[in-house]
């Protein structure tokens, strides 16, 4: 599950773990008082003097359990609170998305990962409601599944786990010159993360057909400039006036970023980048950092500003290193994003709950799902892992489909080609079901997604 979909829960954990933190300290301090009123209320009746702590240490009794009974309180809330919003974003168990623990009578292959082992037998309690089979009962479908772990584990760059991996669960290795390859790119994504580009260019030149429009060399490009000329700037100097009384004369980093930029930059020149090419030309004349900062090109180094000013926090090795990645990716045949990653995302987003939840009213209702390549409830993706445009008809509420493509009407609506035939009856027009025009249905243009 992505960071962004448990974005409440550390917050939340964190509130929990700083209210145990405090009730304790309560306690203990009140109890530690309660000890010293104690001994000195001793010392006094040993001493044959009037115990005049008694009496306050009874109302301070008092006083000091309803104060440690409110913080225990708060921690109980804290708890409870947490507690809600664990079972918010995972409202449904998992444990009937598996078979229950002895369902089959055979033994599990032996190339079984310990992890799978403990969801397949053993460490799943049953279940009331009647489940399927398990999507990971055959030997084949568990190779499947373990290939795609260890193809994740060299795409992030984890090859010693990757090695643990292989070794425990029996699965053949992905090919030599695919990790090879894959260390590289990680060597490569290294080095553009202290926003050194030397690597990742070279490897540019050496395969061009990955760049033909040569914006990602563009994009390093771009980065190298703006290392040149902000090399042994201070970041954090005060902002002067933006219109000096005199121009200084270009330091030698700004020379040299200068005749950086006529170098490669006009050998990348187009229509496209030469706002940004002119801007990056012409901003040495803004330096220092501080009145860079406020001019009019602000925009394209408000990325390397300290955080707290006006960059984000978040650099623009990050954006680079994306760019480089799907370019690197694509030339050794492999997605952008990985098959294992989008999995987890889309399913631990919501996608498995509502499926679960689907599946229990149909049980329920003694009903079956009998549409092909469907599934009975709409899930919802973000926008990263919409991979393919699909329309849903607003009045049949089903998708679209060559036979029944979407259609435009003159008022700007659109509405599938079968609920346009619907809605005309068998007359030459047909009024918007959305607004009160009224057009021919041959005035109706197919819409291609």
């Amino acid at each position: 599950m992505s960071a962004e979909l448990l974005k409440p829960l550390p917050q939340d954990l964190k509130e929990v773990s700083d209210k145990a933190t405090a009730a304790n300290a309560l306690a203990a301090a009140t109890i530690q008082d309660t000890i010293d009123r104690l001994e000195r209320a001793r010392q006094q009746i040993i001493s044959g003097e009037h115990p005049d702590q008694l009496l306050p240490l009874s109302s301070y009794l008092k006083t000091a359990n309803t104060k440690v009974a409110g913080s225990h309180k708060d921690w109980s809330s804290a708890v409870s609170k947490f507690g809600k919003g664990v079972e918010k974003k995972f409202s449904t168990p998992l444990v009937p998305l598996f078979p229950p623990a002895g369902s089959s009578s055979q033994p599990p292959p032996p190339n079984v990962h310990p992890s799978l082992l403990a969801i397949t037998s053993g460490g799943a309690t049953s279940s009331p409601l009647p489940t399927p089979p398990s999507s990971f009962g055959s030997p084949i479908a568990i190779g499947a599944l373990n290939e795609t772990i260890a193809l994740h584990l060299a795409r992030i760059g984890a090859f010693t786990t990757l090695s643990s991996f292989l070794e425990e669960s029996k699965t053949t290795s992905p090919s030599v010159a695919l990790l090879e390859s894959l260390r590289i790119l990680h060597v490569i994504l290294a080095e553009l993360s202290k926003g050194i580009c030397t690597q990742a260019l070279e490897w540019v030149s050496l395969n061009p057909e990955s760049d033909p429009e040569r914006r990602l060399e563009f994009e390093l490009r771009k980065e190298e400039f703006v290392r040149i000329l902000l090399r042994d700037v201070d970041l954090t100097g005060s902002t002067d006036p933006l219109l000096p009384t005199h121009l200084p004369s270009p330091s030698p980093t700004q020379q040299e970023a200068l005749a950086y930029a006529g170098l490669h930059f006009s050998q990348l020149w187009t229509i496209e980048r030469a706002q940004t090419i002119c801007a990056l030309a012409a901003s040495p004349l803004f330096m220092p950092f501080s009145k860079l900062l406020v001019s009019p090109y602000a925009s394209l180094f408000a990325d390397y500003a300290p955080k707290g000013d006006l960059g984000s926090g978040k650099g623009p090795e990050s954006k680079l290193q994306a760019i480089f990645a799907a370019a690197f990716l694509k030339t050794i045949h492999l997605p952008k994003d990985s098959p294992l990653t989008v999995v987890t995302d889309v399913g631990g987003g919501g996608a498995m709950a509502r499926i679960q939840k689907v599946r229990m009213v149909m049980k329920e209702k003694k009903t079956e799902w009998s549409a092909v390549e469907e599934l009975p409830v709409e899930i919802p993706l973000p926008t990263t892992h919409r991979y393919h445009s699909i329309f849903a008809c607003p009045v049949s509420k089903e998708q679209s489909t060559p036979s029944n493509p979407p259609m435009l009407l003159p008022c700007g609506h659109v509405i599938a080609r079968e609920s346009l035939t619907r809605l005309a009856r068998g007359t030459p027009t047909v009024k918007c079901p959305y607004c009160p025009v009224i057009s021919h249905t041959t005035a109706a243009v197919r819409v291609h997604f």
